[in-house]
């Protein structure tokens, strides 16, 4: 594999790793809408966010996704979206 080959393959595995760890942020993020959303919407949403926790064992299951990464990725989603609240309430 050539340089110009291994670097557009490691930005791949950045961009894949940048949307994992959203989508991890993203199902953690919603369990705050837990109990505010009724009848068909909370079936609905209840079953994306199941789906999305599977997905995300199961990529870990398989060594798809550098946990440690990930998780750094996701602490960093989270922080943001900390300093998104804070700066809404001011």
């Amino acid at each position: 594999m050539n340089k110009e080959q291994k670097m557009v393959n490691e930005d791949k595995a950045l961009e894949a790793n940048i949307l994992l760890g959203l989508f991890k942020a993203t199902v953690e993020q919603s369990t705050y809408l837990n109990n505010e959303l009724k009848q068909k919407p909370k079936q609905v949403f209840n079953q994306w966010q199941k789906q999305g926790f599977k997905l995300l064992d199961e990529l870990e299951k398989r060594n798809q996704v550098n946990i440690e990464y990930l998780e750094n990725l996701t602490d960093i989603i989270h922080n943001v979206v900390l300093e998104v609240r804070k700066q809404s309430k001011k």
